[in-house]
């Protein structure tokens, strides 16, 4: 192996863990688009208003006129149906937004969670750098002691082709 093979190696920078390569160059790859996306298709938001529809149970009495008993009863009997059914539609109501509510609790604890995770690793990066650094700062050391020890193969092995060579001459 050659000593600048020895003193630089030959590895590659790619992560060999799967993950990305931390850059020193400030970038990111936050996409703005990605971030206001819509956590659902339907939900609401000034992208996505939603329908303005009303209810309308009985048509609109736009004239005066008169009304029979019959007619009267039937109206009054539809009335606490549906004063009935307004009271179920507001408990409905509450408790779809109540789940909500929690759904959203939930997505931000996850995101908040997230975010901790982005820190931690960070501040592993930080910590690998670090330790990265202190390797570099070796390396000269470990190249002079390779050219130590080159030197005293190159001297041992000059010593030795010596005594070869008196061996030789002397039989």
């Amino acid at each position: 192996m050659s000593l600048q093979l020895r003193l630089f190696g030959g590895q590659s920078d790619a992560p060999k863990n799967g993950g990305s390569l931390a850059t020193n160059d400030g970038g990111h790859s936050i996409d703005k688009l990605k971030v206001l996306t819509s956590t659902d298709e339907q939900a609401l938001s000034p992208m996505n208003p939603g329908s303005f529809a009303s209810i309308r149970s009985v048509p609109v009495i736009d004239t005066p006129r008169y009304a029979s008993k019959e007619e009267a009863t039937a109206m009054e009997g539809l009335a606490k149906e549906k004063e009935k059914g307004a009271k179920y539609a507001k408990r409905l109501y509450g408790a779809a937004l109540r789940i909500d509510g929690a759904d959203t609790k939930v997505h931000k604890e996850h995101q908040k969670y997230k975010g901790g995770i982005a820190k931690n690793e960070l501040r592993k990066i930080k910590a690998s750098t670090t330790y990265a650094t202190g390797l570099h700062q070796l390396r000269e050391g470990y190249a002079k002691q390779g050219v130590r020890l080159d030197n005293a193969d190159t001297k041992a092995r000059a010593g030795i082709d010596a005594i070869k060579a008196k061996l030789t001459e002397a039989n």
